[in-house]
């Protein structure tokens, strides 16, 4: 499951009107046997947002290559018999600048990291896990710059914390509550180390880790709306005010947390529109500036799109029609018109359904921090203020930490200029 969204994208304050994300007719991709996890990166590097998709028979990870919108191959990436390839992460694993693959193989208990050398995959450093992991998150866990990753390990009651150490992936053993579905990353404590959110679907909980240092202990557990279990999580910064905060799918709902200063209040439900719902993604579709939440509805064939206030609340759900039993919903803007777009896998159908964005946004200007179309002092101004004020806006970088590489990154992006 691909959960990714630039820190910077969710601290975007939103005013209360809820606009209906829309979307064009779904473009169905081939994608046999048993599709599961969807990455999406540029993979052969020509600008385009590419498609990875694992697939259960033969076991394998099918790369799609994208043409402006258009998807070719695949090209098939065996990972062994019977290796069972599920969740996927697209990532720069061994910081070459190519976007690697991460893979789950449940049926072997493993994560291994499939290494980009210009667009050609080769089976690079695995870590075991924990009995059946299902769900594979990333984010800078030790604070070194590299992207780390967990799981959670469904008939192991744990999450195996992966550190990545230049491209090996040395591996530590969490325990959790019962059946663990799901993990989000986020600071959620806002110490700026990024902490573990994991659902335990048994236990009818969702149970946040705080992180000390790359170790990992248990803050305290979050009930869903009506007891129910939680299945997928999210996080982001749903009420624009500069915390992450949390999301579940919980019966046929998707329960929302919002953060206050590391405190969460109540959980709020908001209904799918359909059955059980699972995975769950975040991207502001409608680009009024509210970040919204889809969710997957694995038994009604149907994905549903939440729209955001930007106040912490959401809207009746926008439904697209998917095939049977979708999962891993991903965000990437596949048209290149610089709005979020939207694909799942559909694993009863063996097809992967792609989602353009029926709108288009303009052309992004990141280091105008002040919006008035001029890169000048007062935008180098409002980020060293964001930066002595420990604000996340100005983490460039996305390691979730304030350090030098970020006014490095800034500084560079400000003289590159923009478009």
């Amino acid at each position: 499951m691909e959960r990714k969204v630039s820190i910077v994208a969710l601290l975007v304050t939103a005013g209360s009107a809820i606009a209906a994300p829309t979307f064009l007719a779904p473009i169905t991709i081939a994608s046999a046997q048993r599709p599961s996890g969807v990455a999406a990166a540029d993979f052969d590097g020509d600008g385009d947002v590419d498609l990875a998709v694992a697939t259960d028979n033969l076991d394998k990870i099918s790369i799609f290559t994208n043409n402006a919108g258009t998807f070719g191959g695949p090209v098939n990436v065996l990972t062994g018999a019977n290796t069972g390839p599920d969740d996927l992460i697209a990532a720069d694993v061994d910081g070459d600048g190519d976007a690697d693959l991460v893979v789950v193989l449940k049926n072997i208990n493993q994560v291994r990291v499939y290494t980009n050398t210009g667009g050609v995959f080769t089976a690079g450093a695995s870590a075991s896990t924990g009995a059946e992991p299902v769900d594979l998150a990333t984010g800078d866990l030790n604070g070194d710059g590299r992207p780390d990753f967990v799981t959670a390990n469904r008939d192991g009651n744990s999450a195996t914390i992966l550190m990545n150490t230049g491209g090996t992936l040395t591996a530590t053993t969490l325990s959790t509550g019962q059946e663990p579905r799901s993990v989000a990353v986020g600071d959620y404590d806002g110490d700026s180390d990024m902490d573990l959110a994991i659902s335990a679907h048994d236990d009818r909980t969702v149970g946040v880790y705080r992180n000390g240092g790359g170790t990992f202990t248990p803050a305290f557990t979050l009930t869903p709306n009506f007891n129910n279990r939680p299945s997928g999580v999210i996080s982001g910064d749903f009420d624009g005010n500069g915390t992450i905060d949390l999301a579940a799918s919980a019966g046929n709902f998707v329960s929302v947390w919002l953060n206050n200063g590391g405190a969460f209040g109540a959980a709020a439900a908001y209904s799918t529109g359909g059955l059980n719902p699972d995975d769950l993604a975040v991207a502001d579709f409608d680009m009024d500036g509210a970040i919204d939440i889809v969710a997957v509805n694995e038994d009604s064939s149907s994905v549903a799109v939440l729209a955001g206030t930007g106040a912490g609340t959401f809207g009746a759900p926008t439904l697209l029609a998917a095939g049977a039993n979708p999962s891993s919903p991903v965000v990437a803007d596949f048209d290149g018109n610089n709005s979020p777009d939207l694909a799942v896998s559909n694993r009863d159908s063996n097809t992967t359904s792609v989602f353009m964005n029926a709108m288009s946004g303009t052309t992004p200007c990141d280091p105008d921090l002040n919006d008035d179309g001029v890169l000048d002092f007062f935008d180098v101004s409002t980020f060293l203020n964001l930066f002595s004020g420990g604000d996340l806006a100005a983490d460039w970088n996305n390691d979730g930490m304030l350090d030098f590489f970020d006014v490095s990154s800034y500084l560079n992006a400000f003289s590159a200029g923009c478009p």
